[in-house]
């Protein structure tokens, strides 16, 4: 019996371990979320500018913001997307915008904390573009 309860706990114990470490990643940390009720065009630290993507593209796909804007990205698409920091295929020239997938009426977000201007693109249709011009 003492066995049975040792097993026992030591499955417990295993199985929330692999619960707790499995839903880390090396991604940057962003938020997944339905889009907006009252999304906002204003770029102060705590209000966001938004950016949609449709079938067909980013809108707007060039925006400019100042340092400690958010940015929210929502889908609207109908298909799975992604926003990933330009030079496609390998993402590393600004790695933090490499939000990753996000389904059709979702949203991924970041906040841009240096000056500079950030390409990105969305890797699953690379003819998806924009830039985020931060001052």
């Amino acid at each position: 019996m003492n066995r049975l309860l040792l097993i026992v706990i030591i499955l417990v114990v295993a199985v929330g371990a692999f619960l707790l470490l499995g839903n880390r990643s090396n991604q940057p940390a962003t938020i997944q979320s339905q889009a907006p009720t009252n999304p906002v065009q204003s770029t102060n630290e705590s209000e966001a500018a938004i950016i949609t993507l449709d079938e067909a593209e980013f809108s707007p796909n060039d925006i400019t913001v100042k340092v400690g804007a958010r940015v929210v990205w929502i889908n609207k698409s109908g298909e799975n997307a992604t926003v990933n920091s330009a030079d496609h295929p390998t993402h590393q020239v600004y790695p933090r915008l490499n939000l990753g997938e996000f389904g059709s009426g979702s949203s991924v977000q970041l906040v841009f904390d240096e000056t500079g201007t950030y390409s990105y693109h969305n890797h699953l249709n690379a003819s998806q573009t924009g830039t985020v011009t931060v001052e």
